[in-house]
């Protein structure tokens, strides 16, 4: 233990959130940390890098997770298998790791963090989730002190970006559109609108949160694609509006309600004024009563200021021979099945502009013991729209709590309705939630 010792720092991969990384050790010179070594495909490629500082660049990623005389190797490479081998070797070889990788957190987690307590070193991962916001080093210290009861997010800023663009009455493929050009999402965004990626990102909270490790493939998760600018409207006037909610919480039987999907929240809640490509994490438990945190949720320095604070940290802890040990080894806590959670909800429905129409609709929900709140239809021209070559106008239907598998089982029933004037519905039914 060297309260005055140098931490060596080697980085593997320098990219957008790399870059930041080194300018940041060049903003920050006088700290006692040092970076020494920075892996990448192609030394020569040119980078937006304030100083060149007197770091080296290689290609052999084994002069960071192998050299002796470094202290952290901070891995920013991106992608699955060969980031998860790269940390582990680099664990074996005894160095204190930190990663923005949520995919190989979220998939390796619990193998990460055993090997981290056999060889004594400690795994920071600030930069996984939400960017700029501090969630993980508090969930680990102050928050773990209490006892946390639900955590509810919008961990996405790709289809937040979107859904504040279609508040302003544009259509989803346009919205995409906009936050393409403006960098906010892939060529191809199927990752972040079908919510995958905030499955990864809530995987990881609630495995801290709840210490039972929670992979993304047991998220239940729904996107954002079948939302449009009806939806958006009658969600307005109803007194919500719509996001892709992240949301983890305990259950009256001690299990994890964990899922990812839009919903109707109302205009009043917190998160209703995260707007834009930012993100917000919501935590309710005791005693503390709640946590509330807004900012930027991904980007170049967001990101690397939250890797450059586990960084400053680790090398903390390293001086004071302090290693942080993460358990998420539970086997007591079960996941909640998603067809016994009850929810209230909203119904999206395309009718046939014909009397009836609405009763026979009415009489399936009865039958599979629907309590109906709302049931909004306007007429004439300003409403109608047409689908499949039909003449309809939207029915938006609300209703009191249920389990998910009987409206699972009703949207079939609704779509194979017949009358003696043919199928009053036509297109797709469409179900969100709505969270209190």
């Amino acid at each position: 233990m060297d309260g005055n010792k140098t931490i060596k720092v080697g980085l593997l991969g320098c990219g957008i959130v790399g870059t930041g990384l080194v300018n940041l050790f060049a903003q920050n010179k006088s700290s006692g940390i040092k970076l020494e070594t920075i892996a990448v495909r192609d030394p020569k490629k040119p980078r937006n890098i304030d100083s060149i500082g007197d770091f080296e660049f290689t290609t052999d990623v084994t002069q960071v997770v192998g050299n002796k005389s470094i202290d952290i190797v901070v891995e920013l490479m991106g992608g699955y298998d060969y980031a998860y081998q790269c940390i582990m070797q680099a664990i074996k070889n005894g160095k204190h790791v930190v990663t923005a990788n949520k995919a190989v957190i979220s998939e390796y987690g619990p193998e990460i963090f055993e090997e981290a307590k056999k060889y004594n070193v400690n795994v920071g991962f600030e930069g996984a989730v939400a960017g700029g916001i501090p969630i993980i080093n508090p969930l680990l210290e102050q928050l773990s002190l209490g006892d946390i009861k639900s955590i509810t997010g919008i961990l996405n800023g790709t289809t937040n970006f979107i859904l504040t663009r279609m508040s302003e009455r544009i259509d989803y493929g346009s919205a995409l559109r906009i936050a393409q050009e403006k960098g906010f999402a892939e060529a191809d965004p199927s990752f972040d609108v079908k919510g995958l990626d905030a499955a990864q990102k809530i995987a990881i909270l609630a495995s801290l949160a709840f210490g039972r490790w929670i992979k993304p493939n047991e998220v239940y998760c729904e996107g954002i694609t079948e939302i449009t600018p009806i939806d958006v409207d009658y969600a307005k006037e109803l007194g919500y509006v719509i996001k892709l909610l992240t949301t983890a919480r305990k259950t009256k039987d001690g299990e994890i309600d964990i899922r990812v999907h839009p919903a109707l929240i109302s205009n009043t809640h917190r998160l209703a004024r995260v707007n834009e490509e930012l993100n917000a994490i919501y935590i309710q438990g005791s005693p503390f009563d709640e946590y509330f945190n807004v900012g930027k949720g991904a980007g170049q320095g967001p990101t690397a200021f939250s890797v450059y604070y586990d960084i400053v940290k680790i090398a903390e802890m390293i001086r004071s021979g302090i290693v942080r040990t993460i358990n998420v080894n539970s086997t007591d806590v079960k996941i909640a099945d998603q067809n016994k959670v009850s929810t209230e909800g909203y119904l999206r429905l395309y009718l046939r502009h014909v009397p009836g129409s609405l009763h026979s609709v009415v009489g399936v929900l009865a039958n599979h013991g629907w309590n109906v709140k709302d049931s909004i239809q306007r007429g004439g021209p300003k409403y109608e729209i047409i689908v499949d070559g039909v003449k309809c106008l939207p029915d938006i239907i609300t209703h009191e709590p249920l389990p998910f598998a009987v409206i699972k089982n009703t949207i079939p029933d609704l779509i194979n309705l017949k009358t003696e004037k043919g199928n009053p519905i036509h297109g797709a039914p469409f179900y969100m939630r709505i969270e209190r």
